[in-house]
């Protein structure tokens, strides 16, 4: 199945389409948090209507996910910058247009050096196993540790990634530059949209800067937003939303921050903090 505006503006878990999950409801939350701010109220509040009445289609861990989200795209709706940034940085890296030659990049060279059937094949397994949102999470954590693997930072995510829990690739791609071909051209692309859409010159001087921080919010909001189900995603969880949620100026609310608390039980990321503002 071919990607489609469903995929691009979807809210609940499950991503089908070619894409692979590389651009699953990213769209639909940038025009939202680009749009009005009645909209992006209508947003939240169907999302906290998710929440109460607890369909049967969504788990908690879902529904709860679901309000983080919307108060993500409340964030991106007061913060321009960061929104223009995550969207120019997701849509260069993943949104391709045949009638655009810059966008799409890393699926265009993934699929140039996988070829169309093995492509199809990598897709597919990607969009079960959330590996496309995976890499963003593991390039968050990898440039939180900037400082100390100033050098590895590259090989480090490829290898992460290549050692990945025990989601082996289907048989057909075994033995070929699969995850190396996504992780190179990932890297390529999502950072240098980043750099050069926040003005920094260079990655090079942006990283000598230690502003590591321009990297990280936008890789992550992406993450979050094209995760197709973080409550069954850890490192999505841990090194995305739990900066989110803690350090982040979204202000998710105290109300969400309990819910992912009471929902997630084993993640001590989302435990309310001391120094942070509590609702009530």
């Amino acid at each position: 199945m071919a990607h489609n505006w469903k995929c691009a503006t979807a809210k609940l878990p499950g991503c089908v389409c070619a894409c692979g999950g590389a651009r699953h409801g990213c769209q639909g939350a940038f025009k939202i948090a680009s749009g009005s701010f009645e909209g992006v109220l209508l947003y939240m509040r169907q999302r906290e209507a998710d929440w109460k009445a607890s369909p049967a289609k969504l788990t908690y861990g879902q529904a709860a996910i679901g309000c983080a989200q919307a108060d993500v795209v409340h964030w991106l709706h007061r913060d321009h910058e960061l929104l223009d940034c995550a969207r120019a940085a997701q849509t260069t890296t993943f949104e391709d247009d045949p009638d655009v030659p810059d966008r799409g990049m890393v699926l265009r060279q993934v699929i140039r050096d996988l070829g169309p059937d093995r492509m199809d094949s990598f897709q597919g397994w990607a969009a079960t196993t959330h590996f496309w949102c995976e890499l963003l999470a593991q390039m968050a954590y990898a440039l939180t540790q900037y400082e100390e693997i100033r050098g590895q930072i590259f090989r480090m995510v490829e290898d992460v990634i290549g050692q990945w829990g025990e989601r082996t690739l289907p048989h057909g791609l075994q033995h070929t530059w699969a995850i190396g071909s996504a992780v190179n051209w990932t890297w390529r692309y999502l950072l240098a949209s980043i750099v050069r859409t926040a003005g920094a010159g260079s990655l090079a001087a942006l990283l000598a800067s230690g502003d590591v921080g321009r990297l990280l919010w936008p890789i992550r909001v992406v993450a979050v937003l094209m995760c197709p189900d973080a409550s069954n995603h850890p490192a999505v969880r841990k090194y995305c939303w739990e900066p989110i949620v803690n350090l982040a100026e979204a202000e998710v609310r105290g109300a969400v921050r309990e819910r992912l608390t009471q929902v997630f039980t084993k993640d001590p990321w989302f435990a309310p903090r001391d120094d942070l503002p509590r609702e009530g």
